[in-house]
Formats: C-alpha cells, sequence, structure tokens
C-alpha cells in the first residue's frame, strides 16, 4: 500500500528562491541601519544632543580609557536614563572641551558636593571637573560586539 505521504525533493529553483529571500532580507536590513544612521546624524547635529530610538543607542568605542572592560572599536548600547546614577555606573554624559560639546563614557568612582566624580577605567586620574545629572545622557546596558 501507498502511504499518503508523498516525498518532495528539494530543487535548485527552490534553493535559489532561499537564497534569494535571505540576500533581500539583508539588504533590507542594511538599507534601514543606514536610513537610522542617517537619521541619527542629522537629529544630532540640528539639536546638538545624542539621539535616542525608543531610548536606546548604539555607541562606538573610540578610545582605550575603558579598557579592559571595554575596548576601541567596541559597540555599546546606551540606555537613556533620568534616574539617578549609582557608583561604578558606566555612564554618558555630555563635557565641555575647549567650548564644545563632547560625549564620554566613563565609570562613576565618586561623588562630592560638586557632583559626580568619573574615570576611564585605564586612566590614571580622574576626569577634569565634575559632572551634574543634567550632564548624563544614559548608562551603558552591554556590548553589541
Amino acid at each position: 500500500m501507498k502511504s499518503g505521504v508523498s516525498k518532495k525533493r528539494v530543487t535548485k529553483k527552490d534553493v535559489n528562491t532561499v537564497i534569494d529571500l535571505f540576500s533581500t532580507s539583508f539588504t533590507l536590513l542594511l538599507i534601514l541601519i543606514s536610513i537610522y544612521a542617517l537619521v541619527c546624524s542629522y537629529r544630532e547635529q540640528c539639536h546638538g544632543k545624542p539621539f535616542f530610538l525608543f531610548g536606546w543607542k548604539p555607541v562606538m568605542v573610540l578610545s582605550d580609557s575603558m579598557e579592559p572592560t571595554y575596548t576601541s572599536g567596541e559597540i555599546l548600547l546606551i540606555r537613556e536614563t533620568d534616574e539617578t546614577p549609582e557608583l561604578n555606573d558606566i555612564v554618558m554624559f555630555k563635557q565641555k572641551n575647549f567650548g564644545m560639546n563632547t560625549y564620554v563614557t566613563h565609570r562613576i568612582i565618586g561623588q562630592d558636593a560638586n557632583g559626580y566624580i568619573t574615570k576611564g577605567d585605564a586612566n590614571n586620574s580622574e576626569d577634569p571637573g565634575r559632572i551634574r545629572d543634567d550632564d548624563i545622557v544614559g548608562t551603558v546596558s552591554k556590548v553589541l560586539f
């Protein structure tokens, strides 16, 4: 007796269809990432502050100041926060350098009457000056890659 189940052979056309689907999906993903990067760059230029999409922002580590915790080239996921940071939190904060705003991601190592004391893990000394709650834009959530 024959069973009611028939076996279908995988053809070259089926394999090509799957490859085309993956290729199209990957291309679409790259286009969306590019659009996201352009929108973020434009908004950051216009408003002068980081742009968080749904409360999250990927940031690339540009220096070795946080080694061995983070190394240059890694991409961190920053979570936008309004909460008061705690000791040892790694935060992204606004810092004025030569009259321009820059954003730094370092660890909070203490607090005094003037604000939070921050320092890169690989640095020998703390960062100059103090940061306030309104200088902090987010905390490091995890390393993406």
